[in-house]
């Protein structure tokens, strides 16, 4: 589901529920979190989130802040990076924030990713301080990638690979009786890989044809793409969307 989309599923509850929404985030998290940064800060924070599930934040309030201390030696031969790219990540989640908006109560409250870091680089150690609601936050975000392997995840070096995973896992649970496919617009596109292309040709040159050689090369799901076109009867025909068919690694598609 994109960004797009999800807003959209999101309004329409709230027009079912008529009620006035109490609480939204004005910027989402993983965006804030790899959009301009490589697949290297997925991973920072994939690793986080295996801390961070097993210090029972729900009994722990949003504003308060907790402690983690990351033995680098264990992080780096889990998440394959170096430590210049886990420096850089943590740095990068230090100097990011988000914004939370109430709006029956009028409040906006802003908190940053990592409040404190300390790299003790000769006891190779990282010491962390982050409030509890975002790491419950940082969990959420794993959970979106729970069904890839860990290797595979850690061998993905594309942001963009690790955008359209989680994509092509949900189309690929659609039932039997649906293919297993779907239709995106420019713009759905453009908010899923947090890009600005103006042309569906270049989403398909510069993301889609190196993802699917990545994914062909690592993941249990890859796709096929397509794109359609419209003549609306006047000069050349013109690409409307893309089409993703969820294929497995053999090479077999998915019933539809």
């Amino acid at each position: 589901m994109t960004p797009r989309e999800f807003k959209r599923l999101q309004l329409q509850k709230l027009a079912e529920q008529k009620v006035k929404p109490h609480q939204k985030i004005s910027n989402t998290f993983i965006e804030n979190v790899i959009s301009k940064n490589n697949a290297s800060a997925i991973k920072t924070v994939y690793y986080l989130a295996s801390i961070l599930e097993n210090m029972d934040l729900q009994n722990i309030q949003d504003d308060k802040i907790v402690g983690i201390t990351i033995n680098t030696k264990e992080m780096l031969k889990y998440t394959e990076m170096t430590m210049p790219e886990i420096k850089r990540n943590i740095k990068a989640m230090q100097e990011t924030s988000i914004t939370f908006v109430d709006e029956v109560q009028d409040i906006i409250e802003g908190m940053s990713l990592l409040p404190r870091y300390k790299i003790i680089a000769g006891k190779h150690r990282i010491e962390i301080d982050i409030y509890s609601r975002i790491g419950k936050m940082i969990i959420d975000v794993k959970k979106n990638y729970t069904f890839i392997n860990t290797k595979t995840l850690m061998s993905l070096k594309s942001k963009h690979s690790l955008r359209l995973l989680p994509v092509l896992n949900r189309i690929a649970q659609y039932s039997d009786n649906i293919g297993k496919r779907k239709k995106y617009e420019l713009e759905d596109l453009n908010d899923l890989f947090g890009t600005a292309y103006k042309r569906l040709q270049d989403i398909e040159r510069f993301i889609l044809v190196p993802v699917k050689e990545e994914l062909d090369m690592n993941s249990k799901l890859t796709f096929l793409h397509e794109i359609n076109f419209d003549n609306f009867d006047v000069g050349r025909p013109k690409a409307t969307t893309i089409t993703i068919d969820v294929i497995d690694n053999s090479g077999s598609l998915f019933a539809i």
